[in-house]
């Protein structure tokens, strides 16, 4: 009996550890998934976000009064420590007032991507 106990540990060691490896993104050593697309995040952040955050302060003026009055992304990108991997860990918490959105983290990469890109464009 030995033998089926034995065999049944290491089956069963087997299943987790393949269960383990079948992820389906591998995330880089800073945590977010590679490559992020500043295209795609800026679709994203138009999707969910554009409702209380401008692209620019030029655009923020010309807002209707009862739009959102969050900062503009490019206001965000030049904050102090606004990296990429500081923005794809802040999308991932809770922060009121903003709404609880559950964001995919390649999505979360591509609004870091897209937000970033702002500050490089000026």
């Amino acid at each position: 009996m030995p033998g089926i106990c034995r065999t049944s540990t290491i089956l069963v060691s087997s299943f987790l550890l393949a269960g383990c490896l079948a992820q389906e993104e591998v995330p880089f050593a800073g945590g977010m998934p590679e490559p992020a697309s500043a295209e795609r995040g800026e679709a994203v952040a138009q999707e969910w976000c554009a409702t209380c955050h401008a692209r620019d302060e030029s655009e923020r003026a010309a807002r209707p009064a009862e739009a959102g009055d969050g900062p503009s992304f490019a206001e965000i990108a030049r904050r102090e420590g606004r990296d990429e991997l500081f923005l794809w860990d802040f999308l991932e918490e809770d922060h009121f007032p903003m709404p609880t959105y559950r964001l995919f983290p390649r999505e979360r990469a591509d609004i870091a991507a897209y937000i970033v890109s702002l500050r490089i464009e000026e």
